[in-house]
């Protein structure tokens, strides 16, 4: 299912009127970041993260919205550089988390 999914390249802030660092969370190492995913279900991905600084719109390839990546910047320091976390939502269900380099 994930394979006929289109990320829609909006770049949708998750707060337009907030162009600051919106997330709650604080720096942190991988493990500690991989150690709160373990804990956090689906509908707890706001309270234990904080606002996401970005939202973009999983889309299939018929244009329907099936689901949604949070994108939080630079919240784990990894090899001496920040990373981005990204949290994969698709019908309610949490599919994926992943590091990836800061955009």
């Amino acid at each position: 299912m994930i394979g006929s999914l289109v990320a829609l390249t909006q770049n949708a802030s998750a707060d337009a009127a907030n162009t600051a660092n919106s997330s709650a969370i604080k720096v942190m190492s991988p493990t500690q970041f991989y150690d709160l995913v373990k804990q956090t279900k689906p509908n707890q991905v706001a309270s234990n993260f904080g606002k996401p600084d970005e939202m973009i719109t999983l889309k299939s390839a018929a244009g329907e919205a099936k689901g949604v990546v949070w994108v939080y910047h630079n919240v784990v320091v990894a090899q001496k550089s920040l990373r981005d976390a990204r949290f994969v939502l698709i019908n309610g269900e949490m599919k994926y988390v992943t590091l990836s380099g800061a955009a």
